[in-house]
């Protein structure tokens, strides 16, 4: 049985000798895994404090594209109104301008058109009248026929 105790006692001393090797493999990891850890969250505070300077910067300048919009439809507004008042005092003017037009078309046209009517039968009496007197002419022997003097 000496030989089973022998036997026995340095299994156990092996298995100690194990089982010391393995507490010290578990708290070496154990070191390592809180040493990740603390790296870890070290760097996840940089990303996240990164990544909050890059939302804050994004923000800015969103906040200043939105401000030019802003002052750029300001712009196109205060331009529509501006234009919307150019096409109504247009509109007044061509308005004013035609009612005088259409004034003075009426004040004008009346002498113009009995000038150009007083003409035209001034015209058609003269013709009149020389047609009979080259008629009487003819007639008498006056004009001769050949020479074309006449539309007859």
């Amino acid at each position: 049985m000496t030989t089973d105790n022998a036997g026995l006692e340095t299994a156990l001393l092996v298995m100690a000798v194990c089982m010391a090797i393995q507490t010290l493999l578990f708290v070496g990891v154990a070191v390592g895994v809180y040493i990740a850890y603390r790296r870890a969250g070290t760097a996840l505070a940089e990303v996240r404090a990164t990544a909050e300077a890059n939302i804050d910067e994004l923000r800015e300048q969103v906040q200043r594209i939105a401000a030019t919009v802003d002052e750029t439809a300001a712009a196109l507004k205060r331009g529509t109104t501006a234009v919307d008042g150019v096409m109504t005092d247009m509109r007044d003017a061509m308005g004013t301008a035609r009612n005088s037009v259409g004034t003075v078309a009426s004040v004008v046209a009346g002498p113009r058109t009995a000038l150009a009517l007083g003409l035209w039968k001034g015209l058609q009496t003269w013709r009149r009248r020389r047609d009979t007197a080259h008629r009487g002419r003819r007639y008498f022997g006056l004009v001769n026929a050949s020479q074309g003097d006449c539309d007859d």
